[in-house]
């Protein structure tokens, strides 16, 4: 079975919310998500368990939150033993123009550098969903897709 990690950091639950539905949508592919905090996720070795990543995270400052920059930092030690594997983000802010999409860049980029093939979306947020506070029903529906994505996409080249 397909294993996607999705991993998250979240201050006021809203990316929470988000990262277990992008879970959902990596079951309704017959994956098996990983929902994990990034506060409680371990040594970066674990990252070889899994067939694809999905990271979700608040917009700080334009830019993925701190506890999440620091996993990608400690991820060092698996480079280059992630290459092929598949990968995806989602962001949340307080404002419209907040940076969500500047969010989800810093942390494609990151996964880019380590190998990772990332689907693009003409349906959705191209990059991956955004929320402005609370995710509503449309942003639940983009994570669920997300997480769909990613994982039809691991199974056909892992």
């Amino acid at each position: 079975m397909t294993k996607i990690l999705v991993i998250y950091y979240s201050k006021t639950g809203n990316t929470k919310k988000m990262a277990q539905s992008v879970g959902e949508g990596v079951k309704d592919a017959g994956g098996e998500p990983d929902i994990v905090n990034v506060e409680d996720f371990g040594d970066v070795e674990k990252l070889l368990e899994y067939d694809g990543y999905i990271m979700g995270s608040p917009t700080y400052f334009g830019i993925l939150a701190a506890p999440l920059k620091d996993l990608i930092d400690r991820s060092i030690k698996v480079y280059k033993k992630l290459d092929g594997r598949v990968g995806g983000a989602f962001a949340s802010s307080g404002i419209q123009g907040g940076g969500n999409e500047t969010t989800i860049h810093s942390i494609t980029q990151a996964l880019k550098v380590h190998g990772l093939v990332m689907p693009g979306f003409s349906s959705i947020g191209h990059y991956g969903p955004a929320a402005v506070g609370e995710p509503d029903e449309k942003i639940i529906s983009e994570c669920k897709y997300l997480g769909k994505s990613v994982t039809d996409l691991a199974q056909k080249i892992r």
